[in-house]
């Protein structure tokens, strides 16, 4: 429990101390014992005191007492004191005989303005309580309603709620919810041993039912010990059931504050049951959006190289018009290419399901970059000839700690996507360099560049942003971002100046084994 909670418990205590102080007698007897003092306080003074001033001073315990302890209390102690004065100060002493009948209207004036001070007193006090009390209430909600909107769950805001209630009213608490069949089921109680009788949870099916608040404190069911408030949460309606140790809580504001812990409890049941609506339609709206690329792409992107290879294969099978060597080759060479590509495709696409649904395990190990980067050109070997490669490897960062299978194809999708658009004649640049603890892959080009402002959006699944009649997905770049976001790296693309795009992967980088630093400065040396 917090600093603040301990705060708000005794702050409470003090108010239901400072509304209710004991039993009834306690504020006459200390009236009587006030008037007491004052008396033999008098009795002292009297010598150098006026008679004025000696009933100035019987107002003290008048003030007091009223301000402690209320209307009732103050008007018998002014009653003791105008008996006292009487008694003690008046001539003849030691009796009620009044002598003087001027003494009688000092008396009266007496007690008239003990009544007027009892009355005003009683008043300022009331005012003072339920201001503290109304801001102790605030501040109590303003706690609730900070915890349960940073959660979007009904378990979580139903145990926030219950925990608050149960700490602060000083007993047990919990929240019943209808199911889809209408029973009611606890979803959160405080303590988890918390049990209601067969006649209680006939009082929480009321409560749920009606709509209205039942229980101890209330016209319905008074006889029980725990009382039960109403939560509406959209179609399913429940109960917030508290029992209240403190009796006096059961008569003051508290009992509406305990109501509107019940609405706040519905409020955020509500919101938690929105928010999970909405959810689970952006994922069915984004598994439909998915569905529907998936089919586009392969009643496109996978068909066109598949009716490429169907025609060739069909016109090397079907050679009636004797092809020349030539010929045949050019068609072998489109069933190749074309066999190529759909499995860049088909690669892609599952790397893809592979990210969205979790189950890529990164398998990193040490390997030199140039080893890494030499294996992606391999495999687009026929696309990258006649083009020059400058590459650039900063010797202290010459390996990588990384997955060399699903970084491989993250080299690939870049170099492929940059084939796409940027002229044979223009070369290409490959770029490592250690920053820190981190290490920096650049690759550029002096293609066409990215239209400006979308430099993200080039990264979102199935987004192609380029000349008409290009082929691809628009599943390259999504899966590098994939995969370099798996190896805790980032990935952003940049227009470089005079022309061209450039992709900056930043990875993390552990210290290199020492076995692997001794290999290295072996395999260095003349």
């Amino acid at each position: 429990m917090t600093e603040a909670e301990n705060e708000e418990n005794r702050e409470r205590d003090r108010l239901l101390a400072d509304t209710v102080s004991g039993p009834a007698w306690l504020g006459y007897a200390l009236g009587l014992f006030s008037v007491v003092v004052t008396t033999g306080v008098v009795f002292w003074g009297r010598s150098w005191l006026t008679p004025p001033d000696l009933v100035m001073l019987y107002l003290l315990p008048i003030m007091a007492v009223a301000f402690r302890f209320g209307q009732g209390p103050s008007l018998v102690t002014s009653a003791l004191s105008v008996a006292a004065y009487d008694f003690f100060f008046v001539h003849p002493y030691f009796t009620f005989e009044v002598s003087d009948s001027q003494y009688i209207l000092t008396f009266t004036i007496l007690f008239m303005v003990g009544l007027v001070i009892s009355a005003l007193m009683t008043r300022i006090r009331n005012k003072e309580l339920e201001a503290r009390e109304r801001e102790l209430q605030t501040e109590v909600l303003y706690h609730l309603s900070r915890d349960v909107i940073s959660t979007l769950h009904d378990d979580e805001v139903a145990g926030i709620v219950v925990r608050h209630a149960a700490r602060l009213f000083g007993g047990e608490a919990g929240i019943w919810l209808e199911d889809g069949e209408g029973r009611l089921n606890p979803i959160v109680l405080v303590p988890a041993e918390m049990h209601l009788s067969e006649q209680a949870m006939t009082m929480v099916r009321w409560c749920c039912d009606q709509g209205q608040s039942s229980g101890r404190g209330t016209q319905v069911f008074p006889e029980e010990e725990f009382s039960a408030f109403p939560i509406a949460a959209g179609r399913v309606s429940g109960a917030m059931v508290v029992r209240i140790r403190d009796r006096r809580l059961l008569g003051s504001g508290w009992g509406v504050l305990l109501e509107a812990f019940a609405r706040q409890a519905s409020l955020a049941i509500d919101r938690a049951r929105l928010g999970t609506e909405a959810g689970n339609a952006a994922v069915r709206a984004q598994a439909e959006e998915m569905r529907a690329a998936l089919l586009s792409m392969a009643s496109h992107d996978l068909r066109t190289p598949l009716a490429a290879i169907t025609g060739a294969g069909t016109a090397l099978r079907d050679d009636d018009t004797n092809l020349d060597p030539s010929q045949q080759g050019e068609l072998l060479e489109t069933i190749c290419s074309e066999a190529e590509r759909m499995e860049r495709l088909i690669t892609n696409l599952l790397d893809m399901v592979r990210l969205e649904s979790g189950a890529c395990r990164l398998r990193c190990e040490w390997i030199p970059f140039e080893e890494l980067l030499g294996s992606a050109l391999v495999r687009l070997e026929k696309r990258c000839q006649g083009i020059k490669m400058v590459i650039h490897v900063d010797e202290k960062v010459s390996m990588l700690h990384l997955d060399a299978v699903l970084f491989e194809q993250v080299l690939v999708n870049l170099l492929d996507n940059a084939l796409k658009y940027a002229s044979a004649d223009s070369g290409f640049l490959w770029e490592l360099q250690g920053c820190g603890d981190r290490v920096v892959i650049r690759m550029a080009d002096r293609g066409p560049g990215i239209p400006p402002g979308q430099e993200e959006q080039i990264f979102e699944k199935f987004v192609r942003i380029g000349r008409p009649g290009v082929p691809g997905s628009g599943l390259g770049l999504a899966i590098c971002r994939g995969v370099v976001a798996a190896h805790q790296g980032t990935i952003r693309a940049f227009n470089r100046i005079g022309g061209g795009a450039e992709f900056r992967i930043e990875l993390p980088q552990p210290p290199m084994p020492a076995d692997l630093l001794v290999f290295e400065r072996e395999e260095s040396l003349p």
